[in-house]
């Protein structure tokens, strides 16, 4: 019996490595998107396009997902999407296919090759990552987020780790409409 509970309780202190190690992506990323705001004159949104709601979701890669497997074309690999609601400019709701554009900046850290042929192997770079460009229907306004470029297929075996250092919706200007964040809905009156 005694050797029984010994046994178990390797198990469960094994438990969490193996599952840091597991070969399955985090879950998502969901960002909550506000109107993206500049220092002015005057203070107030960097752009004309306005919108009620947003929201970006990012998602974990899984090898050989990043390499781009079917036809070495980015778009093979979507690695996630961004929707705006009740996006609108001076001439109304935002119809068709729009100048938006979603951009995320990733800091991505390659490490080591176990079989050294990956030309990345050890390498950080920061970077823009992943783009998107927007298509609206009566102010609802959707993008899938695809790589700018394919992970080579060698560097298929090396683990990385990427960071979100920007994330951007710009409109044909290159004026920021949205970036994650959020904010306070005022009260009535000053509080007492």
């Amino acid at each position: 019996m005694r050797t029984l509970a010994l046994v178990v309780a390797l198990a469960l202190l094994a438990a969490p490595a193996a599952a840091q190690t597991a070969k399955k992506p985090p879950p998502p990323l969901k960002l909550a998107l506000v109107q993206a705001q500049c220092a002015g004159p005057p203070i107030g949104p960097c752009s004309t396009v306005t919108f009620a709601t947003g929201t970006a979701v990012l998602k974990g890669g899984k090898e050989p997902g990043p390499t781009c497997p079917k036809t070495g074309d980015p778009k093979d690999s979507p690695a996630g999407t961004v929707t705006l609601t009740g996006a609108s400019n001076a001439a109304g709701p935002l119809e068709g296919a729009t100048a938006l554009t979603a951009e995320v900046i990733y800091k991505t850290t390659f490490g080591t090759d176990p079989n050294g042929n990956c030309s990345l192997g050890g390498v950080q770079i920061e970077t823009p990552s992943l783009t998107a460009t927007l298509t609206c229907k009566k102010g609802k306004c959707t993008g899938t987020l695809y790589p700018i470029a394919c992970l080579p297929k060698n560097c298929a075996d090396t683990r990385v780790t990427t960071e979100l250092s920007n994330f951007a919706v710009r409109d044909a200007d290159g004026k920021d409409v949205a970036r994650p964040g959020t904010f306070l809905v005022p009260a009535a009156a000053d509080a007492p």
